[in-house]
């Protein structure tokens, strides 16, 4: 039961990380595109605002999954030096 419920959680984690990635850059999109209207300039803050916040979301999704790594990697036995 408790493998289950963790799965659960695991699968929550990755469907928040996915609609982040998604829907953030697309939200600074359509603000760079109320920008680009406002001061009648060419789709540069489109590209400017969406480019830098999928940037940082690749980039946390990233960080936070290589420490989730190693802290999986430490429960291994071979981490603590176990052998048997």
């Amino acid at each position: 039961m408790a493998r289950n419920v963790q799965s659960l959680q695991d699968a929550d984690e990755g469907i928040t990380a996915a609609f982040e990635l998604v829907l953030t850059p697309a939200l600074f999109a359509l603000f760079g595109y109320f920008v680009d209207r406002w001061l009648g300039t060419t789709p540069v803050f489109i590209f400017l605002l969406a480019g830098i916040v999928l940037t940082y979301e690749v980039w946390r999704l990233w960080y936070v999954y290589t420490e989730r790594m190693k802290q999986l990697e430490a429960t291994l036995p071979d981490a603590r030096g176990d052998r048997g």
